[in-house]
């Protein structure tokens, strides 16, 4: 049974940021979108008799907030006509300021929205122009209050660094500015060049990790000391504002996932919809990613290690029946020891420091 889901809204307003590989479209019409929200509910209807109450939804994209306001209430009205929700289900949206009217607003949370994340990048309009960042912030500041005043309960920024250029005042600056908001969550995202996105053709990467390791130690100190703690490589709340969904997903919980390149996971196999909306819109089948059960355990074990706590052993052995005793003397896990990749003690099983920096690293030795 899935006990999350996952909603991809492949549109985004006025075209895509430079930097941003994940599947959408720049233009639609309302025609198209129109179709979009049909074929998604028709999925829904599909896929609804094998979901258990959902414990998360999470709208991400692309952008929602590109929808109209009545699209969107179809989307958010298609999720509660279709799914049974557990009373205290995390709502997660996805939105960019410039494009989230306060009539979506509305609509948002009247909808069931209860978490909402908000794309920021940077609030320096150079670095925005530098990443090729779309859109303004001018009504960020009314839509924060807005937002509080509905009774909004968790708010997110995305946050961006190590964007070429940038100095540690800058991002900084960024951080503070984000924090006289009052979020519950931060994410801070090292910048990506992602192949075949026009950063990648305009810009180069930083040639080494300085800069990056400095924004990093900075993200902890700065952000820990005003209640916001790391609890991933790059997300940053208190432990009763942890992303439900994310934090779920990595570890092992199975999600549906919904609309064109909407990936979902079952326990064992991974189904992928396909990354082009005609495509999905005329039905076309997804892909499976099969795994070995052996080697799907081994994935879902490794991809905790991008969170700081890991696994306790409770919920390992919940989740792969794996126990202390079971790991504690595999020449494998010793060896990531002896390296000062993880940690292994009586409360369970963790990256070190150096793990979550060097994650890919890890998760690669783990995997």
């Amino acid at each position: 049974m899935y006990h999350s889901l996952y909603i991809h809204v492949p549109f985004c307003s006025g075209g895509k940021c430079d930097y941003c590989a994940f599947y959408s479209i720049g233009d639609s019409t309302p025609e198209l979108r129109e179709k979009y929200l049909n074929r998604l509910e028709e999925e829904f209807t599909e896929h609804a008799s094998e979901c258990a109450p959902l414990r998360s939804i999470f709208v991400g994209g692309g952008t929602p907030s590109a929808l109209a306001t009545e699209e969107l209430s179809q989307l958010l009205g298609a999720v509660r006509r279709n799914f049974t929700l557990t009373p205290d289900c995390e709502w997660s949206m996805e939105a960019n300021p410039d494009s989230l009217t306060m009539e979506k607003l509305h609509a948002a949370l009247e909808g069931g929205v209860s978490r909402l994340s908000l794309g920021v990048q940077s609030f320096q309009p150079h670095l925005r122009e530098r990443l090729g960042r779309r859109g303004s912030l001018e009504t960020l500041p009314e839509l924060v209050a807005q937002a509080r005043k509905l009774g909004l309960p968790k708010l997110n920024f995305d946050l961006i660094y190590d964007i070429p250029g940038q100095t540690l005042p800058d991002w900084d600056s960024d951080l503070h500015a984000a924090l006289s908001l009052s979020p519950e969550h931060l994410s801070c995202y090292s910048l990506i060049f992602e192949e075949n996105t026009p950063l990648s053709r305009r810009l180069k990467p930083p040639v080494d990790d300085e800069f990056f390791l400095q924004c990093w130690h900075h993200n902890d100190d700065l952000l820990a000391a005003h209640g916001l703690p790391r609890y991933e490589i790059s997300n940053f709340a208190a432990q009763e504002n942890r992303c439900r969904h994310n934090w779920e997903i990595w570890h092992g919980q199975t999600y549906l996932g919904c609309g064109p390149a909407a990936v979902s996971f079952d326990g064992e196999d991974r189904p992928a919809n396909p990354a082009d909306l005609t495509a999905w819109l005329d039905h076309a089948p997804p892909t499976h990613d099969h795994l070995a059960p052996d080697a799907r355990r081994r994935e879902i074990f490794a991809f905790a290690f991008r969170t700081v706590v890991g696994w306790t052993w409770e919920l390992l052995d919940k989740t792969l029946g794996l126990t202390q005793k079971d790991l504690a003397n595999r020449p494998e896990i010793q060896s990531l020891i002896g390296q000062n990749w993880i940690i292994l003690d009586n409360s369970g099983i963790r990256p070190t420091p150096r793990g979550l920096i060097f994650n890919d690293q890890l998760l690669e030795a783990l995997l």
